[in-house]
């Protein structure tokens, strides 16, 4: 304050009052922004390999997927993709686009997102083309018979 005037007690605690209702105003808004963008961030961020808790789930014939080829599929209701590297060896990761959470589609050896265009490589889940930050969630996938079998 710059006036010369003493405070008297009226002023200083309602001058008091007001600094700490501003204060925890701020506090307040930003907790909830940082709660909020935690919220979305979690929802973003993708895990590691899930354990092997799960039961396996066929997701696909191995004769429809060609090797070198990409395809889609879904394992216990949920988007995945599939890329078929040898003849002896199938990778899987989560359709769930790292940037905002669309869906991707296989597209020759890589996966493409059709909302921003952001693009992964098949072979590793790694970004080619942004917007996306992060690779694709890794799959547990194996070749069963003549099956491809997935763990979420």
């Amino acid at each position: 304050m710059t006036s010369s005037a003493p405070l008297n007690r009226r002023t200083l605690l309602n001058h008091s009052l007001l600094t700490a209702g501003a204060a925890a105003g701020t506090i307040a808004a930003l907790t909830g922004c940082s709660a909020q963008q935690a919220a979305s961030a979690s929802e973003q961020t993708p895990s590691a390999v899930p354990s092997a808790g799960g039961a396996p789930v066929r997701v696909g014939r191995l004769a429809d997927l060609a090797v070198g080829a990409t395809g889609g599929a879904k394992a216990n209701g949920k988007d995945i993709v599939l890329f078929r590297r040898d003849e002896k060896s199938v990778l899987a990761y989560s359709a769930v686009c790292t940037h905002a959470g669309c869906t991707v589609a296989a597209a020759g050896k890589k996966f493409d997102c059709p909302c921003h265009g952001s693009s992964f490589q098949a072979a590793d889940g790694t970004v080619i083309t942004g917007p996306a930050q992060r690779p694709l969630v890794p799959l547990r996938a194996a070749i069963d018979g003549d099956w491809i079998t997935v763990t979420l």
